[in-house]
């Protein structure tokens, strides 16, 4: 079990930790962060590592399922963005257990943007996610 920790801007690293100890982080595998967000998974890694360090060393996991051109600062269908890693437990980063893809690619986050109801599979989002990663 991995408790969810936002991402590396909601929070400071002493915030977030010590949300996760009142969350009872001692007893989970870790942390995940970047959970349906476009956070830079290098930021997410910064910012885990700090918090790691406070809670004990926890491990965790970043979803890169739509980081791949970071954040511009929009939540909602936010244009222009790309698939991020794919998913993998092989991450090179000591304290990152795994690399995911939590939200699934082409999933609207509201009508905005012209997307349909959140929740709802959009193609034309996943296509451009991965057009725009290159793939």
């Amino acid at each position: 079990v991995y408790i969810d920790g936002g991402h590396a801007d909601w929070l400071s690293p002493y915030d977030l930790a010590s949300k996760l100890k009142q969350a009872g982080i001692d007893k989970a595998s870790g942390f995940s962060l970047n959970v349906s967000n476009f956070y830079s998974t290098q930021k997410n890694i910064d910012y885990g590592n700090e918090v790691s360090r406070l809670v004990n060393g926890k491990h965790f996991v970043i979803d890169t399922s739509r980081n791949g051109n970071e954040s511009n600062g929009q939540w909602c269908n936010p244009l222009g963005r790309a698939l991020g890693f794919a998913p993998t437990l092989q991450t090179g980063q000591p304290l990152v257990d795994a690399y995911l893809w939590v939200k699934v690619p082409g999933e609207s986050d509201g009508l905005c943007n012209n997307g349909p109801t959140a929740g709802v599979w959009w193609p034309q989002y996943a296509l451009d996610l991965a057009k725009n990663a290159g793939w």
